[in-house]
């Protein structure tokens, strides 16, 4: 870590202020919020606080309550060193757990490195990252790349506090997505790789069938269904031997930023959430969007700016459910038909929507979304590798998973929430779909028998805890662990 062995933790008592996440929607206030600057100030205070519960806070940038507790949370940010090293002929990097993506990747590529997967933000945590399955398009998640970490749990008697190594094994593919149940992570060491660059390419895509044909070319794409449009835009990316850095690809981060990052979004929260306007919404997307899109480009750039987007700047709230590929096409279906029907209560469901929802209980729920909700977001799609890591979101037999993201910039949710509960229900209840560990969870949903390895994953949790002070609230009710 940054700081030496004699410098000592940062304890504040909390002072009855409020912790709220980026989102908005999450919103508590822990008994005492300690920012410690060793990890043997962090094993004091988890030994200390045993009986009140122990959660971490990263970036604070995740919708699902994971950091609430009204025990102690503790603020790794002092936990931000970053060190690369070699072992047994790999470059591997060592980071704190508080170290922020972007810092990392900076950081590597000032040596012509970079990480294997990189996801649309950049804000998070090292640790917080891992421990949701942050995510790109086309590759595993970040957690699969981890080669071991380090991690403050209890000792195998339960009765005092180590910090150990996992290294290895099933406990390595249990650790890599734990949702801090399994302790404290400290540290985490990734693979690396070195830097490349990505050529990039937005074009309309008139089905799903062609949005899939072009992976074989562009492999690291994602894509977007665009509400009241209802056709789909395909951002295709593909590694690059190109160096890039002419006029027209810096031209083009400037026009990606003013025109996507920023304009978009400000068109949004002006016709959506300020003027509540769905004629203006339907208007922008239908007439005015396909405009500002310029296909012809193909810029060149490195890899951690090209596929980062910019959607911190804005506060939202997020749902994402990942679906096998078999069950893709029949699952985006149904969310566009669900989309036509929560905006216009006069949509009539597919003959095929209305058996599916039928099959599941839900056709006659129907009534509770119709006209409820118009959504003023594309819907954005990527394709995540199956991983290595027991409860990731893309844990699997090797078959590729879709991600299918709703977002909302809404100051006031219920109707986004109705209708992304009610999307979630049907997704989970007919192909199995998961919900991010890390986006708005619908946690009523939520089943065991969608991950084969939990029961192997909980007791790996069991033995690192056994007194559940990791696993208290939602980690524990969602995962089937008491409190």
């Amino acid at each position: 870590m940054k700081s030496g062995p004699g410098q000592s933790v940062s304890e504040r008592a909390n002072d009855g202020s409020e912790v709220t996440n980026f989102g908005g929607n999450v919103r508590f206030r822990p008994g005492r919020l300690m920012t410690p600057r060793t990890e043997s100030e962090v094993c004091r205070l988890v030994l200390q606080h045993r009986a009140d519960g122990v959660r971490v806070v990263g970036s604070r940038h995740a919708w699902s309550p994971l950091i609430r507790t009204e025990g102690l949370l503790l603020d790794l940010r002092h936990f931000d060193s970053v060190r690369l090293f070699e072992d047994a002929g790999q470059l591997l990097v060592s980071v704190g757990a508080g170290c922020q993506i972007f810092r990392l990747l900076q950081t590597l590529n000032r040596s012509g490195l970079t990480l294997p997967s990189v996801g649309l933000i950049t804000e998070q945590t090292v640790a917080g990252a891992i421990s949701t399955a942050t995510h790109g398009s086309g590759r595993h998640s970040l957690s699969h790349y981890v080669q071991r970490l380090r991690v403050v749990q209890f000792n195998s008697a339960g009765d005092g506090v180590e910090a150990r190594w996992i290294e290895d094994g099933a406990e390595l593919r249990a650790a890599r997505c734990s949702l801090g149940a399994m302790g404290v992570v400290t540290e985490v060491v990734f693979s690396v790789v070195p830097q490349y660059r990505i050529q990039e390419q937005m074009v309309a895509a008139g089905s799903l069938t062609d949005v899939l044909q072009m992976e074989q070319e562009t492999p690291l794409q994602q894509f977007f269904l665009i509400p009241h449009l209802w056709s789909f835009y395909v951002q295709r990316r593909c590694e690059s031997t190109e160096r890039g850095g002419r006029l027209t690809d810096e031209l083009y981060r400037v026009y990606w930023f003013l025109v996507m990052d920023l304009g978009l979004h400000l068109i949004v929260l002006l016709t959506a959430v300020f003027l509540r306007s769905r004629s203006l919404v339907k208007l922008f997307y239908s007439k005015l969007l396909p405009w500002a899109i310029v296909s012809s480009w193909k810029p060149v750039d490195r890899s951690d700016r090209q596929l980062v987007m910019e959607h911190e700047l804005f506060r939202h709230i997020e749902e994402e459910l990942f679906v096998r590929r078999r069950d893709l096409a029949t699952a985006l279906a149904l969310v566009r038909d669900l989309l036509r029907v929560a905006d216009d209560r006069s949509w009539r469901l597919s003959e095929e929507s209305c058996n599916q929802l039928r099959q599941v209980g839900l056709l006659g729920e129907v009534s509770e979304i119709e006209g409820q909700w118009s959504h003023h977001y594309p819907i954005c799609v990527r394709r995540v590798r199956a991983d290595a890591a027991m409860i990731s979101m893309s844990a699997g037999d090797g078959e590729d998973w879709y991600s299918i993201s709703l977002i909302s910039y809404e100051r006031s949710r219920p109707e986004f929430l109705r209708f992304a509960g009610f999307v979630g229900a049907a997704l989970i209840r007919l192909y199995g779909a998961r919900p991010h560990w890390g986006k708005w969870f619908p946690e009523g949903e939520f089943r065991a028998d969608l991950y084969s390895e939990l029961p192997e994953f909980l007791s790996w949790v069991r033995r690192a805890d056994p007194e559940g002070v990791f696993h208290r609230g939602f980690t524990g009710r969602v995962l089937g662990l008491s409190e």
